[in-house]
């Protein structure tokens, strides 16, 4: 009878327990700029995903292949869905990991770039893309096979915000974060990678 009750318990306990009692899937990773020294707002993404449980690396954008590598093995094993999120350099890293990943048959969820530098040719292997881009800083388009959806959000008309505090604006990093737990909850591992390519495309945003 003791052992019925002990199992009734534990089924409640899982029943009831808070969502942050057992990690989330997925990976995210944090990609950084130069020498990381105007990139520290991706710490604040770093500490709440930790405080949720939800495996994060936090690097400088020098590492993306290894990144990707890393990424790939992480998705082919079943523990996607993959997000990248990137300041200025590690705004193109990001586009170099997915890349990469895209070779080795792996797929992206979610790209988030704070003013990547120039225009960023998205693979079709990844499912989504947000950009923010100001005075500094390019759009994403499509790349050959992709059905990305694409959102470039120009900062441009914001005098609050530039370059080197996009990433850290707490209404930005709120809307991201967002949008990250939405994908990794939703377990979205990526879109199916067309077989004809595509034109450049993407779909204009405006900032909320």
């Amino acid at each position: 009878m003791r052992a019925v009750w002990l199992a009734i318990v534990f089924t409640v306990g899982l029943i009831f327990a808070p969502a942050g009692a057992q990690a989330a899937p997925g990976h995210v990773y944090l990609l950084k700029g130069l020498a990381n020294v105007f990139s520290t707002g991706l710490d604040n993404y770093a500490a709440e995903l930790t405080r949720r449980r939800i495996p994060v690396t936090v690097a400088n954008h020098t590492e993306a292949a290894s990144l990707a590598n890393e990424a790939a093995r992480l998705y082919k094993a079943g523990k996607g869905p993959i997000v990248i999120v990137g300041h200025s350099l590690g705004g193109a890293a990001s586009t170099q990991m997915a890349e990469i990943m895209q070779r080795q048959g792996a797929k992206v969820a979610l790209i988030v770039n704070y003013g990547p530098p120039g225009n960023q040719v998205i693979p079709g292997n990844v499912a989504r893309v947000v950009n923010y881009y100001g005075v500094v800083g390019g759009i994403a388009v499509r790349g050959p096979g992709s059905r990305a959806s694409i959102t470039n959000v120009n900062l441009g008309s914001d005098p609050a915000i530039n370059h080197f505090n996009m990433e850290k604006s707490p209404r930005l990093q709120a809307k991201t974060m967002g949008q990250i737990l939405s994908v990794l909850r939703g377990g979205h591992r990526g879109p199916k990678v067309a077989r004809t390519p595509q034109q450049h495309s993407a779909s204009a945003g405006v900032a909320q």
